[in-house]
């Protein structure tokens, strides 16, 4: 049987991508997208702080995690608007690019200040995910030399 823990882990970055989706088609069908997104995250906090306050809850949560909680959730809503404001300025791509870099801090802070065992499998995992970014960035700076070079040439 798979752990909750698991389950909630792989639909999370599912759920962020199909936000970032969610975003870009808001920004292209010229509405506004931080609007969106803002009324999305309020209604599903409110609905999960009704599930957890209802006196049938399965949820017996420490103030010191709900402090918690509402710090890291304000911390993540900033940083989405962030990565909403750089897909309004340039191409999706660059916005995830960047948004992916900041995937790589939890990472390395659990190695750190958790001890965690760095195995083979984990270097190489980390070494993939720094190839992509580092293809993608390449991809960004070869797209824009060429539609330099086009805009030049007219």
């Amino acid at each position: 049987m798979i752990n909750l823990g698991l389950i909630v882990c792989l639909l999370s970055p599912i759920a962020f991508g199909l936000l970032g989706c969610l975003s870009k088609i808001g920004d292209r069908m010229k509405c506004n997208a931080s609007a969106l997104v803002l009324s999305l995250m309020g209604w599903s906090t409110l609905l999960m702080l009704l599930r957890s306050v209802s006196p049938h809850s399965v949820f017996h949560i420490p103030f010191k995690a709900v402090i918690a909680a509402v710090v890291f959730g304000i911390t993540g809503a900033i940083a989405y608007f962030a990565f909403q404001k750089s897909i309004e300025i340039g191409k999706v791509t660059a916005g995830w690019l960047m948004m992916n870099l900041s995937m790589g801090v939890p990472a390395i802070v659990s190695i750190g200040l958790y001890h965690e065992k760095l195995t083979t499998l984990k270097v190489a995992a980390f070494t993939l995910a720094l190839l992509a970014l580092l293809l993608l960035f390449w991809g960004q700076v070869i797209e824009q030399q060429s539609s330099s070079k086009s805009r030049g040439e007219s």
